[in-house]
């Protein structure tokens, strides 16, 4: 096994033994709800890192890294401390790191498997699109979410927060562009201008 998938593994490692952790505790407390969102995303990364082990697409550290403390931000602070429900804030904030690490995600992902060639103006609309499209698929499924589960404390409590939502997830795809484009230069097989 070569040194990046090594890396890969311990990282993975730590962040699946800080959801599991987080999932017993979260089920010990009788928040299953809560527990049952976290293993959903400790088993959709296990899946991608398998499929990433087994096909040869790594990414960048920074970028998994970066995903990974988000998705335990959201665990942790959001779901285990109940700052979506008490802070107006972290929601917020929560959304532009989201959309800044999911976009640079996707866009890596993207850029690995297809190795398309384009200018960096293609590549700062492609992130910041990336970036656009999981945000809104997100409010989405906060909508179905409370339309089905009808939950005494609603994802989605009014439509001036979908909108500060997808105002977070302009910004967050916006940094996330200028990361990919301007400061890293990093753009799929790009022809540089």
């Amino acid at each position: 096994m070569t040194n990046y998938g090594k890396i890969t593994l311990v990282f993975t490692g730590v962040f699946l033994a800080v959801l599991l952790v987080l999932v017993f505790i979260l089920a010990d407390q009788g928040r299953h709800t809560y527990a049952q969102n976290i293993a959903i995303k400790a088993c959709l990364w296990v899946i991608y890192t398998s499929l990433e082990m087994k096909y040869g697409f790594g990414i960048n550290h920074y970028i998994r890294v970066f995903v990974m403390l988000v998705i335990i931000n959201d665990s942790l602070i959001g779901l285990y401390f109940d700052l979506y429900t008490t802070s107006t804030v972290f929601d917020k904030i929560q959304h532009v790191l989201g959309s800044y690490a999911f976009s640079l995600f996707a866009y890596t992902l993207l850029c690995k498997l297809t190795q398309p060639v384009l200018s960096r103006i293609c590549s700062f609309v492609l992130v910041v699109s990336l970036g656009l499209g999981i945000g809104v698929f997100y409010e989405i499924g906060e909508f179905i979410g409370d339309l089905v589960t009808k939950p005494s404390i609603p994802s989605q409590p009014s439509l001036t927060d979908t909108n500060l939502d997808l105002i977070a997830d302009v910004i967050g795809s916006l940094l996330g562009a200028v990361h990919a484009t301007v400061v890293t230069s990093f753009s799929c097989g790009s022809v540089k201008k």
